[in-house]
């Protein structure tokens, strides 16, 4: 993917100090009133872009200190071509289990989830079946940040934002900067409960699997315009606002969890049967 240069309100300017911004320490807001206005100005001064967020509990690092967004099919400081094909074809195996299965319960989209790589991978990175080439990012950054709190011990969460490509389709290819960036709610059937509340989109390397020149064209810190850090304690939201509550995030009775979790047990059930023989 391209790499881009952003623009920095004069804190974060001054707080970068001219090195590189995915090599620095996150930027600190201390409410979700003031993470709000800093991704406002950052929105002004970066037209050119769409911005996306990503809430985590931690910077994530590699062994140069930078800051790290690589799809879960491409994470490891050393990954050989390999292990590489190996999580391809897994994926392959999971993407003709749900084809599947639509087609067995006669789900909405079936036809186009035939069509559309992109649409099958979507839904198997979101429901966490196995390894996909796309990342999870979204437009709300009130999800962002409940995403860095959830669950999180520690007591600074983070939240990052990425520059995009505008959207044009609910699949987007943009071949000048090599992004593909797919809109969730657009591609999953309605019995997709998961996808409400979370404005989700699946974002990756447009044309590109399981071979590539350079590894570090796949990272997402070539998009990045800023991270912050925020408290993980309920005070950060104040009056007026709150995190996600959990069971949003992850509704019950989701129909398609219940058919991806079922996927993921026969793929952990035929790696173990192969692994025994």
């Amino acid at each position: 993917m391209r790499e881009i240069t952003p623009s920095f309100f004069p804190d974060l300017e001054k707080h970068v100090e001219g090195q590189v911004l995915r090599k620095t320490a996150p930027f600190p807001v201390q409410s979700y009133h003031e993470l709000v206005r800093k991704v406002a100005q950052l929105s002004f001064l970066n037209k050119d872009f769409l911005l996306f967020f990503r809430g985590q509990d931690q910077d994530y690092q590699n062994k140069a200190g930078s800051s790290t967004f690589y799809p879960n099919i491409y994470r490891k400081e050393i990954l050989t071509s390999q292990e590489i094909r190996a999580r391809f074809e897994q994926l392959e195996v999971a993407t003709y289990k749900l084809l599947e299965a639509f087609d067995r319960e006669k789900l909405d989209g079936r036809a186009d989830i035939r069509r559309k790589q992109y649409i099958a991978w979507s839904i198997l990175q979101h429901y966490g079946v196995c390894d996909t080439p796309l990342l999870d990012l979204t437009q709300s950054l009130r999800v962002a940040a409940t995403f860095a709190q959830l669950g999180n011990q520690a007591e600074q969460g983070m939240v990052y934002v990425f520059g995009l490509p505008y959207t044009t389709n609910r699949i987007t290819y943009n071949s000048e900067h090599d992004l593909v960036i797919v809109r969730l709610l657009s591609i999953c059937p309605p019995e997709a409960l998961r996808p409400y509340f979370q404005e989700g989109y699946l974002c990756g390397t447009l044309d590109i699997t399981d071979t590539y020149v350079n590894k570090s064209e796949l990272d997402f810190k070539n998009r990045l315009v800023a991270k912050f850090s925020i408290p993980t304690t309920a005070s950060f939201w104040g009056s007026g606002f709150s995190r996600i509550p959990r069971n949003l995030l992850f509704p019950e009775n989701d129909r398609i969890e219940a058919i991806c979790i079922r996927i993921r047990e026969e793929i952990i059930s035929e790696m173990k049967s192969v692994f025994v023989s």
